[in-house]
């Protein structure tokens, strides 16, 4: 009788585990040109998919562009983007591939598809002239890549608590089990940690989860993000700062002292490579331009405009 019940318990138990991913799986929805309609913003279809975007500012205003991190939108540059646009900036940002409302093409997420990204967009808005341009996080190596690629076309480079140090992601990198457990675990739990880059939780903008939350929503947003941990998160970054560094390129950057997403110790060698101006933010985290703008804010547009 006892063999009958823990074979049933066993049963029940791998059942449970089987239905795991799908029951915690939020991808229902389809990224189609009828949800694109109700949503701010202008959409480019450029040869890998659709990518959302917004261009603001003066139009005869010099451009910037913001590339955001690992998995949260556009929307993160928000106060940014106003602090540029008040000042006379051209603000181009945009959802990379595989987030918010951009496509989520089935691909490898890597420097090179975000380079193209780039590129294509740029293309697409049919824009020639040299430009600055900013990267949060993730975005920072993508920038640093983007930037080396072509040196001609950019004059300023903005990096803001960069990626700089390659992440343990095992298990996410064992085939079938990184699927499972992404599936089951890592993505369900990633709206609870956005308050983990902020050293004060308070200072989470209002309606952020919510906003973050909806491209859960989407499918393929999972595969792009398990192909982005295996294809970038896990490499070290640092040769591609060592080749921005080759570009001889004025570079900025600024870093919460509290950020432990991005922990400046493992990040301090950035400074002296690229020569860069650095502007320590203190209690601050991940994102110190939302937690401190009176010091992050007005400190980019002094050093754009210089």
């Amino acid at each position: 009788m006892r063999k009958k019940y823990l074979l049933a318990l066993a049963v029940i138990v791998l059942i449970v585990l089987t239905a795991l991913p799908f029951v915690r799986s939020r991808e229902k929805i389809e990224l189609n040109e009828s949800v694109r309609s109700g949503v701010s913003g202008q959409f480019a279809e450029l040869p890998l998919g659709w990518t959302h975007f917004e261009l603001s500012g003066p139009e005869k205003g010099n451009l910037v562009v913001l590339v955001h991190g690992f998995s949260t939108p556009y929307f993160i540059w928000d106060s940014v983007q106003k602090s540029l646009t008040d000042a006379g900036f051209r603000v181009l940002r945009f959802d990379l591939y595989g987030r918010g409302y951009s496509d989520r093409p089935d691909t490898v997420y890597n420097l090179d598809l975000f380079n193209t990204q780039i590129s294509d967009l740029l293309n697409f808005l049919h824009i020639s002239d040299s430009f600055d341009i900013m990267g949060l996080s993730m975005g920072g190596p993508i920038v640093a890549h983007y930037v080396s690629k072509h040196p001609d076309r950019i004059k300023k480079v903005v990096l803001v608590d960069p990626f700089t140090s390659k992440t343990n992601t095992f298990p996410l990198t064992i085939p079938l089990i990184g699927e499972y457990l992404n599936s089951a675990v890592y993505i369900p739990s990633l709206p609870k940690g956005i308050s983990a880059d902020f050293v004060d939780p308070s200072k989470v903008p209002n309606g952020w989860v919510e906003k973050y939350e909806t491209q859960l929503s989407f499918k393929g947003f999972g595969r792009a993000i398990l192909s982005t941990i295996r294809n970038i998160i896990s490499f070290d970054p640092k040769p591609e700062f060592e080749k921005l560094a080759l570009t001889k390129k004025q570079v900025l950057i600024f870093w919460g002292d509290q950020d432990h997403t991005t922990p400046l110790e493992k990040g301090e060698y950035v400074k002296g490579l690229l020569g860069a101006e650095f502007i320590l933010v203190k209690d601050a985290g991940h994102l110190p331009h939302i937690e401190k703008p009176d010091i992050v804010l007005p400190a980019i547009s002094k050093f754009l405009s210089k």
